[in-house]
């Protein structure tokens, strides 16, 4: 190939050095145009710095509040299980303020006003006769006297009328006549029937003991209904027949070697029908287990010197525990489905077993005596 003449060379640096004097110029027609005046870039630095220097967000106020621990616990103290629930949940930081390390919601709860849950339950699940309406329960969002400690379960705060009773006592009327005695009612558990409760006095008026009087009535002194006390009677709707039952003498009954079932009058129903909503409730925690069966908590004790019987009394069980009525009804549902299949004879169909509390894991008597023979 032909070397390029001299002419072509001479050109060739010639349009190079116009082109790199034109981008000269271009560049700096471009940098003349950037200028801005000095005043202006001042002003614009201001303008950033102060945009820098703006104050973050403030705290929420209650947020604030509730850092300081008395005003907290004075706060808590008026509010309800749901409330505090809402506070929980409205954000992060809130959470992270009322529950700042474990325990901390334990301590909340047990500080809480009673939210008179339990008395709507009763309302739901207890049935009035058409005898007597006239109905006293003394909850204490509406009575601050009434009796309130933290439920074992759920560790919220529960009023003596929040929780399980063996026999409430929430019916009190006057008699029509001054040689009457008053007409006092009430439930067993959460059993549906109303039934009759007579005072000591009632059954025995000889005896020196003291009248029951109105807990409605201020002026008597009376705190509260005589809940777990004096004795029960046959429910008012019933058409059975069965005699009165002293409440002290059926709550301190050892479970583990007599039952509820049993009459002392052969024209009386078995079990009696004074006694019928207690009965079903200790026979529900019976279930039948071989010895290849026996459930872990029974299975472990197996040849220790640890004793495996039932001493079990609905006076333990249900008033030696504060225990709220939501709880306890969790617990009643999860009693009848725990080992359903072990109601009369054991799972695998043995029918000889070892009846076996669930309350306490602990065998029951396989012959149950009738606390009547105790009487």
């Amino acid at each position: 190939m032909a070397a390029p003449s001299h002419q072509c060379r001479a050109l060739t640096r010639e349009t190079i050095k116009n082109r790199t004097v034109h981008d000269c110029g271009a560049k700096k027609s471009a940098v003349s145009k950037r200028k801005r005046s000095p005043d202006g870039l001042v002003e614009t630095r201001k303008k950033i710095h102060e945009e820098c220097l703006v104050e973050p967000p403030q705290q929420c106020p209650l947020i604030e509040v509730f850092r300081q621990y008395g005003l907290l616990e004075t706060i808590v103290s008026n509010l309800c299980p749901d409330d505090l629930k809402a506070l929980l949940s409205c954000s992060k930081s809130m959470h992270q303020t009322l529950v700042p390390r474990p325990g901390s919601l334990e301590n909340l709860l047990r500080k809480l006003t009673c939210s008179g849950r339990g008395v709507r339950i009763r309302n739901k699940r207890h049935k009035k006769s058409r005898w007597y309406d006239v109905e006293y329960i003394p909850c204490s969002t509406v009575n601050p006297q009434t009796e309130v400690h933290a439920c074992v379960n759920c560790k919220v705060s529960t009023c003596d009328e929040c929780r399980i009773h063996c026999v409430y006592q929430s019916m009190f009327e006057h008699p029509n006549q001054e040689d009457e005695l008053p007409y006092v009612s009430g439930f067993v558990l959460l059993s549906a029937p109303e039934i009759p409760i007579l005072s000591l006095h009632q059954i025995a008026p000889d005896y020196d003991v003291a009248e029951w009087l109105d807990p409605s009535d201020p002026s008597t002194g009376q705190i509260g209904p005589y809940h777990d006390q004096g004795f029960i009677d046959v429910p008012y709707e019933s058409v059975s027949f069965g005699p009165p039952e002293c409440v002290k003498d059926i709550l301190d009954l050892d479970l583990g070697q007599y039952t509820l079932a049993g009459s002392a009058h052969s024209h009386v129903a078995d079990p009696s029908p004074t006694l019928e909503a207690l009965h079903h409730v200790t026979e529900q925690r019976k279930r039948i287990f071989c010895d290849a069966c026996l459930p872990p908590q029974l299975a472990d004790r197996q040849g220790s010197s640890q004793t495996t019987l039932c001493r079990c009394t609905l006076r333990g069980r249900f008033l030696g525990r504060w225990l709220c009525l939501r709880c306890y009804e969790t617990e009643e549902a999860s009693m009848l489905t725990a080992y359903c299949d072990h109601f009369k004879q054991c799972g695998c169909g043995e029918q000889v077993g070892n009846t076996v509390c669930l309350w306490c894991f602990g065998t029951v008597h396989d012959h149950s005596r009738s606390y009547r023979v105790t009487s």
